[in-house]
């Protein structure tokens, strides 16, 4: 009886339909026909992958898919940039120091791919800026490490002001308004009569009043900053202050301003001239004698007044001139100053 129901028992059962129109075969065998066109095309596209090229430690960047080369190394880049240097020492200027301040072995050397350009800088002691360190950059061409441009780090100020650079030769200073929106523009030439280039600067102001006749209208402005002071315990602050007074006078007589500075120039050697010679000066320079004598006698006040002036814009180096009171220029750009000013009132 037990061997019947073991006959009895079902057992399982696979039925396996034919695929319809597929020429016979099943699903399974077209399974399993599809899974191997897969394999043989995953083992196809394995045999034939080949691995990138993997780039590190490219010094000098990457071109078209490599590191690239150059024609010399930064060895050889500061060799020549130390040749370069060295070559300032034949220069007439403070720049002939530069050799002799150098702190070569600090230098960094880096190569500019974007511009196959080797960037070289070094560090040097500027000797004019209380032996601060400062840096000379060298820009050498990577063909033939030749000296494209070169560049010194400049004096960093102390503070810094309100004053912006508002146009070629004009600084704004701050808080200051334009003296007047017509022509002519006040000029002021304000300097120490003993500083380097206070004479130049006056026929300067003169040639400015001259070109642009008619725009602007110049004034002279004498104070007695530390050029002057320097001869007062050796000549006296009368006699040192006596060259600003005739000069202030002088300027008060346009037209006889530059015959008085043609014979002054005789005499004066940059250190205090004495009166005597100073009334000389004035006698032979065609000047209106009762009105050079009325100005000296009120000289004084006068002076104290173009102090103020100086005060008032700031003044700390001389010489230096207010462009419609509100630009400040040096005799160097005056006239770049002057043209901004009349277009900007254009």
């Amino acid at each position: 009886m037990a061997k019947n129901a073991k006959k009895n028992e079902k057992e399982p059962v696979f039925i396996i339909r034919p695929a319809i129109k597929n020429y016979g075969l099943d699903y399974l065998h077209i399974s399993l026909i599809v899974l191997v066109i897969i394999l043989v095309g995953l083992a196809l596209a394995l045999s034939t992958f080949k691995q990138g090229t993997v780039l590190q430690n490219c010094s000098y960047g990457i071109v078209n898919g490599t590191c690239a080369t150059i024609k010399y190394n930064s060895t050889q880049a500061l060799s020549s940039a130390e040749r370069i240097l060295a070559s300032y020492a034949q220069i007439n200027t403070t720049l002939a120091l530069l050799p002799y301040y150098s702190i070569i072995n600090q230098s960094s050397v880096s190569y500019l791919q974007n511009q196959s350009e080797w960037l070289v800088m070094i560090p040097y002691i500027n000797p004019l800026a209380g032996n601060e360190i400062s840096d000379m950059t060298m820009m050498l061409s990577g063909n033939d490490l030749s000296l494209k441009s070169s560049s010194l780090e400049t004096i960093k100020p102390v503070s810094i002001t309100n004053n912006s650079v508002s146009g070629l030769g004009a600084v704004d200073l701050y808080g200051k308004a334009l003296c007047t929106l017509t022509k002519p523009v006040p000029v002021y030439l304000i300097t120490d009569p003993y500083a380097p280039g206070a004479i130049s600067s006056l026929y300067t102001a003169v040639n400015a009043g001259k070109q642009f006749s008619g725009s602007v209208n110049i004034s002279y402005d004498f104070i007695f900053s530390d050029y002057a002071v320097r001869f007062y315990n050796g000549s006296g602050v009368e006699r040192t202050q006596a060259l600003g007074r005739y000069l202030m006078c002088a300027s008060r007589q346009p037209d006889r301003l530059v015959p008085f500075l043609s014979n002054l120039s005789i005499v004066y050697l940059g250190s205090p001239v004495s009166n005597y010679t100073l009334t000389q000066v004035e006698d032979g320079s065609g000047m209106n004698l009762s009105r050079f004598n009325a100005c000296l006698g009120n000289a004084t006040t006068s002076l104290d007044n173009q102090a103020s002036l100086a005060r008032l814009y700031g003044v700390t180096s001389t010489p230096e001139f207010i462009v419609d009171c509100k630009y400040a220029s040096i005799p160097q750009t005056i006239d770049y100053a002057i043209n901004y000013t009349l277009r900007s009132l254009s």
